[in-house]
């Protein structure tokens, strides 16, 4: 099978406006973010500005204009969850790796926390690299932080 290209992706759509958020879609799902050099492919192929590739890229939460760190943990803040303790789980998680919530200074790992991941009655809810763990107290976050493959 041969490697994916961005060039690839591109001759996939036809080079109309339209086409632009499902080839950023796309992207994202090959590389796990749109990088400035593809997002400067898209603009010449689309006709339109690097900007205008970066303001729809941006928009959605789902993809990524950087490249992700190798841990990436979200924690739900939503009004459940909040209930349920998150905001503990977010202070675990920072004394943990020694990070705050949003900074983007180490590679390594990045914690979010996010507005809701549909899943309340089963709060607090933790990500960790996409996989989601349900009901998680501070003892289980740690164990869940300790046995990271």
């Amino acid at each position: 099978m041969k490697p994916v290209t961005v060039e690839k992706i591109l001759l996939e759509f036809d080079p109309e406006q339209g086409n632009i958020l499902p080839v950023l879609k796309r992207i994202n799902a090959a590389f796990g973010y749109v990088s400035e050099t593809d997002a400067k492919k898209m603009a010449d192929y689309f006709s339109v500005s690097l900007s205008h590739i970066f303001e729809l890229a941006s928009f959605y939460s789902l993809i990524g204009t950087k490249k992700d760190s190798d841990i990436v943990i979200k924690i739900c803040s939503g009004t459940n969850c909040t209930v349920q303790g998150s905001s503990c789980l977010i202070a675990e998680v920072e004394k943990y790796f020694g990070i705050k919530a949003g900074d983007e200074f180490n590679p390594k790992v990045r914690l979010e926390v996010i507005s809701c991941l549909g899943r309340c009655g089963e709060g607090p809810i933790m990500m960790v690299n996409g996989r989601i763990y349900t009901k998680v107290t501070v003892s289980g976050a740690r164990d869940i932080l300790e046995n990271m493959e």
